[in-house]
């Protein structure tokens, strides 16, 4: 669609998350896809920031540290409170990270439970700490749906919850909807 060319998105959102406290949050979002950078990369940190909503969330924002996560939750001080990684992220960066930020929860976005499934597995073995990771992932197809339906502007309404919890987006009047697979 975009072939490795920039894309700006500005989503208008409304968010109704009730689980986590947020009945509704409305909120102009801006995600850049940068040269070289996948349209699902940009997509699993919308998703992210949907799920794991706290108002002080942000998306690409250092941590100043070596590595720079997807999105992050600082404390007062400026440490890390919550990291977000989202798609390609290896053992070793995973590994660092948990070493580094010991009070930090970690959240690894994938985009389907096969892949989430496969890298929890490695995870488990070879990283510190790994009851502070977090996994998340969305049925098959769900990001290449999503991508079909942004372009540039657009009116996002995003309901999580339910028992199996799921991810309800209506992008423009269109509805798309997903288990959210949790490990």
């Amino acid at each position: 669609m975009t072939l490795g060319l920039p894309l700006n998105l500005v989503l208008e959102v409304r968010l109704s998350h009730p689980k986590r406290g947020f009945p509704e949050v409305r909120q102009r979002l801006f995600l850049s896809k940068k040269r070289g950078e996948s349209l699902d990369h940009v997509l699993m940190k919308l998703l992210a920031w949907l799920l794991l909503y706290d108002p002080a969330l942000r998306i690409e924002l250092s941590a100043e540290q070596h590595y720079k996560p997807d999105l992050v939750r600082l404390d007062e001080r400026g440490e890390p409170l919550q990291w977000i990684d989202c798609g390609s992220t290896s053992l070793r960066k995973l590994d660092r990270i948990a070493s580094r930020n010991r009070s930090t929860t970690i959240d690894i976005v994938k985009p389907t439970e096969r892949e989430l499934r496969l890298f929890k597995a490695a995870a488990d073995h070879k990283v510190a700490h790994p009851e502070r990771v977090r996994y998340f992932a969305f049925r098959d197809g769900f990001l290449a749906e999503l991508g079909e339906l942004v372009h540039s502007r657009h009116d996002l309404e995003a309901t999580i919850g339910g028992d199996p919890e799921t991810i309800g987006l209506t992008v423009d009047g269109t509805r798309l909807e997903s288990p959210v697979v949790r490990l």
